[in-house]
């Protein structure tokens, strides 16, 4: 990925022409910072206000589309009249818009299971985390000592092989994580279309993320005539067209977009 981030004055100078904006972000590294556990993350200082704000504006669709389960996101967020995904869109909820996969939905059980044993699996492991989100389940090792991350993957694969085995399931990465998801033809970039062709078709879309799962929405966004803008170092390879440095930035992005009026 080219370091484009001084692009955003010329994108934020055109959206001031724009009359319909559609806006999505991620949760984690996003609207919050990066933190050890992931119970423990919060919104930045600041972003309630600005996403409450932007919301009011009539110009703009808000979206929130998180790894994390739906009700997790919506209340660390806890801006009323926002769509929020959860389980990177598998759930979509929101002021005209109320979805569920089906695919997913009939994965739980089994996805369960799996969340108690990989639970028990991982007990030995330090700073091994387990996050069950009904529809996905996590296993998180930010924590845990490098000597120890193969173990890590070779307990999570070995508890979620029946899954990959039956073709039920996939496995995704992430940051310092490992994910289980159903395998259904489904990720950020379908939420963020769905979300568009049905609440905001000719909107120009936005999305703002930071991880390896967010760049099929970058994608979308950049199919639709819009931009994708990842958070992070320039070091890092992406297709998102668009860089900010840091959530820090975010917030100071989002500071200038409510400023648009």
């Amino acid at each position: 990925m080219t370091d484009t981030s001084n692009r955003w004055p010329d994108v934020l100078e055109g959206l001031a022409q724009r009359p319909q904006i559609l806006l999505a972000l991620d949760f984690d590294g996003t609207l919050s910072e990066i933190v050890e556990r992931p119970e423990d993350a919060v919104l930045r200082p600041g972003n309630a206000a600005l996403l409450a704000e932007l919301g009011r504006n009539p110009r703009f669709t808000l979206a929130v589309i998180s790894g994390r389960a739906l009700n997790d996101v919506s209340d660390r967020v806890g801006v009323p009249g926002l769509i929020y995904g959860g389980n990177h869109g598998l759930e979509l909820r929101g002021p005209g818009l109320d979805y569920l996969h089906p695919a997913a939905a009939a994965a739980v059980p089994a996805m369960v299971d799996a969340s108690e044993r990989l639970a028990v699996d991982l007990r030995d492991i330090p700073g091994a985390l387990v996050e069950s989100k009904v529809l996905t389940l996590t296993a998180h090792y930010r924590l845990t000592p490098p000597q120890y991350h193969d173990s890590v993957a070779m307990l999570f694969l070995d508890a979620v092989g029946p899954l990959l085995a039956t073709g039920a399931c996939r496995v995704t990465a992430a940051k310092m994580a490992m994910e289980l998801r159903p395998a259904v033809d489904w990720h950020k970039g379908h939420a963020l279309d769905l979300i568009r062709f049905q609440l905001a078709p000719e909107a120009f879309t936005m999305y703002v993320g930071d991880d390896d799962t967010d760049e099929d929405a970058f994608l979308a966004a950049q199919n639709a005539g819009g931009v994708g803008i990842y958070v992070g170092p320039p070091d890092v390879d992406s297709g998102a067209l668009l860089r900010l440095d840091s959530p820090a930035e975010v917030t100071a992005a989002l500071t200038e977009l409510a400023a648009l009026g």
